[in-house]
């Protein structure tokens, strides 16, 4: 079966898990480690995480340089994308929530990758469509969110774009704003309530004292 026909079984589903290498929390590790979370792709070394008896359960997909034993696709070691990315634009419109877990923590290189590929799959995305990290990392494609925050909270974008940041915040824009790419500008905000971000481009969320938020677009 092909990564294709296998997204095709769930053509009415909104919401796709992919399972990266590194350690996951222990509670996202109970949570995506059987067949209760499908669908789920598992790249590369992320199959190490499918619990034992499961094997079959998901679509395992990646080049094999962190993973040791069976793949469901096996991708060339000499390709000029990552695994991750190679997932990501197969992934069709319907998708329009994205659960990452375990692509953040490993070499700084390979995190800040991450990131920027999952900037340009929101940046493609036909609608609204938003994208969740382990670690308080929330993506957003452009258009209008509402989130909870109570915490620390930052906000980055990956290209220059017009950005209204209103609500329960210390620090708001409340006119379009142009921020440059991880400019310091949207740096170690404090939100206390719920926030309205609209943004022309993707853009990031990061969170790491915060609780998990309910975010939905507008």
């Amino acid at each position: 079966m092909s990564i294709d026909e296998y997204l095709h079984r769930f053509d009415h589903s909104r919401r796709i898990t992919l399972v990266g290498p590194m350690p996951l929390q222990p509670s996202e590790a109970a949570a995506h480690s059987d067949n209760s979370q499908e669908p789920v792709i598992w790249v590369d070394g992320g199959a190490n995480h499918r619990r034992q008896g499961a094997e079959r359960m998901g679509y395992s997909v990646g080049d094999g340089d962190s993973f040791c034993g069976q793949l469901d696709h096996y991708l060339h070691t000499d390709k000029d994308q990552s695994d991750l990315a190679f997932v990501l634009e197969r992934l069709p419109a319907h998708f329009v929530e994205v659960i990452l877990l375990g692509f953040l923590g490993a070499r700084r290189d390979h995190e800040l990758f991450n990131l920027g590929e999952v900037h340009h799959f929101l940046r493609a995305a036909k609608q609204p469509t938003r994208a969740r990290f382990e670690h308080g990392v929330y993506a957003y494609s452009r258009g209008e969110w509402v989130f909870e925050c109570h915490g620390v909270f930052s906000l980055a974008v990956l290209e220059p774009t017009k950005i209204t940041l209103v609500g329960a915040c210390k620090f708001q824009l409340t006119t379009p704003t142009k921020i440059a790419p991880l400019s310091s500008l949207g740096l170690s905000n404090r939100g206390f309530g719920t926030i309205t971000l609209n943004t022309r481009a993707p853009a990031f969320v990061l969170k790491p004292q915060a609780r998990q938020s309910d975010d939905r677009p507008v």
